[in-house]
């Protein structure tokens, strides 16, 4: 995960210690130090005797494992130390210090630990534009990370990487910081939520030619039928360190839900390029700069990855470098055929939202040491977003043909550029023949174990890709037939995915 990826976590960390928020909230300043530790540095059989001996030499109350700490679907153990005793918070940070100092003695590398605090205190620890954390690496030379949040684990997984003494150093500071600060019930009540577009209400501005602007404000049927809200703004409006706009263009500002902003930028996509059919355009959205990063990726894979799913349609920051100067804006670029346009637009307004909550939420423990593209890939709140626009777009598709059928029985004797017509606005129906026509049945064998790992993340997979599988016992006991079928396009895309998996469990 980027370093600007933490800053953009939850409220400034001036916000969290506002003196309402504290007189409405108890805090307790004595609190268990919970962690978490891959299987790859000691395994749970060996980390027990190890909490016992410290415990008893530095006479803590209680260092145990702890289950319900257990982060899903990553191997390792959770132990917690506790002691109520405030004068006994020195000796739990040099039980920690022990404890780390006699893993890296027997593992003989690199130590890595998982620090877990309450979701409710990370926008603290992180500072206001990441300057606390930013302070503790510098003082102790650790790397430190604070992970996306996992989906339905309510406490933020902090990962520290280093030789022990250093993770030691940073660890204290974290404790010092959340002590003085105090931690509420209600900061271990409060979980990362998936977004949900037809809740979340957004305020997306593109930039289009004057002209164009003009004529979508006149179809005010487009604000009824979606339940949103059209405005034109002007240039200054918006504030964009190396102008990309000419005079003669403008803002058109659409508020509503993300859901209903979506449907109503494809409407507006596809009429203006009914309308506009000799004047080419291209889609530009605004996008706040400190955002410009995570949209590209590291070496642009995140960019290519929204590119890919929208069908080759070409995706352009216009931005140099991000600025971190706060309220500054920077366009995306958008151009290509109109679905290609239709889809990417989409995607991009959720990769906006989906930054303002914090970033994805992971579907599971395994994705936290992954780069930023394959965290968004397998977040719970990209795919829930997907899944409910699929389902739409096929309510959609089957009134469109329906309606379609009928006016074909209506109109028999219309002219054949009224029929082509037709025939072009059912891009859904044309999809269909394309994929008719395009078929691949195929069978790969791979290991059980695998479809049994992967088994929720394919069917997901396949869903995005129109394919369907199915899995069948092989005569090896431990191998199994994976049937494919669907276009040629999306049934690689799938086995491509199988492969990599397959590839990557046998690294493991």
């Amino acid at each position: 995960m980027s370093q600007d990826q933490a800053y953009d976590q939850g409220l400034s960390g001036q916000s969290s210690q506002s003196p309402s928020h504290q007189q409405n909230q108890k805090r307790m300043n004595q609190f268990s130090i919970d962690f978490f530790i891959e299987k790859r540095f000691i395994n749970q059989d060996d980390l027990i005797p190890i909490l016992e001996e410290v415990r008893s030499q530095y006479n803590v109350e209680s260092i145990k494992l702890n289950i319900q700490n257990q982060i899903p679907a990553l191997e390792g153990t959770a132990f917690s130390i506790i002691d109520h005793d405030e004068n006994k918070l020195n000796a739990r940070c040099d039980a920690v210090n022990k404890i780390l100092q006699i893993i890296e003695q027997r593992s003989k590398q690199i130590l890595e630990i998982i620090m877990l605090i309450p979701e409710g205190t990370v926008s603290y620890v992180i500072g206001t534009q990441g300057k606390q954390i930013e302070n503790i690496k510098l003082e102790t030379k650790a790397h430190l990370v604070i992970n996306q949040p996992i989906y339905e684990f309510q406490l933020r997984t902090v990962t520290i990487i280093g030789d022990s003494s250093r993770i030691f150093n940073a660890i204290k500071l974290i404790i010092k910081q959340l002590q003085e600060r105090g931690i509420s019930n209600e900061d271990y009540a409060k979980k990362a939520e998936p977004l949900d577009p037809r809740r979340v209400m957004t305020k997306a501005k593109f930039a289009f030619l004057t002209m164009i602007i003009e004529y979508i404000l006149k179809n005010r049927e487009l604000e009824k039928k979606y339940s949103v809200r059209l405005k034109g703004k002007a240039i200054n409006d918006i504030k964009i360190k190396k102008n990309k706009l000419k005079k003669d263009e403008g803002i058109l500002q659409i508020d509503g839900t993300l859901f209903n902003v979506q449907e109503a930028i494809q409407n507006i996509i596809k009429k203006v390029t009914q309308q506009f059919k000799k004047n080419e355009f291209d889609i530009r959205i605004v996008m706040p700069s400190n955002f410009a990063s995570k949209l590209i990726g590291a070496k642009g894979c995140q960019i290519k990855e929204l590119a890919n799913k929208a069908r080759g349609a070409q995706i352009k920051v216009l931005s140099d470098r991000d600025d971190t100067d706060v309220g500054q804006d920077c366009l995306v670029q958008v151009t290509g055929s109109m679905e290609n346009k239709q889809e990417a637009t989409i995607l991009i307004l959720e990769q906006i939202e989906c930054f303002k909550n914090g970033g994805p939420i992971l579907e599971s423990g395994k994705y936290i040491n992954e780069n930023f593209a394959q965290q968004y890939k397998n977040s719970v709140q990209v795919q829930d977003m997907k899944q409910k626009r699929f389902v739409w777009n096929n309510q959609i598709g089957r009134k469109q043909s329906s309606s379609s059928r009928s006016d074909r029985r209506q109109r028999s004797r219309s002219s054949n550029k009224r029929q082509k017509y037709i025939r072009r606005s059912r891009s859904s129906s044309s999809h269909k023949r394309k994929t008719k026509q395009q078929l691949l049945k195929t069978k790969i064998v791979v290991k059980q174990s695998l479809i049994e790992m992967m088994h929720k993340q394919l069917i997901r997979f396949c869903s995005d890709f129109n394919v369907n599988i199915q899995t069948f016992p092989s005569d090896e006991g431990n191998e199994t037939i994976v049937k494919i079928n669907g276009d040629i396009k999306g049934s690689i895309a799938v086995i491509q995915y199988i492969l990599s998996e397959q590839c990557k469990l046998s690294k493991r």
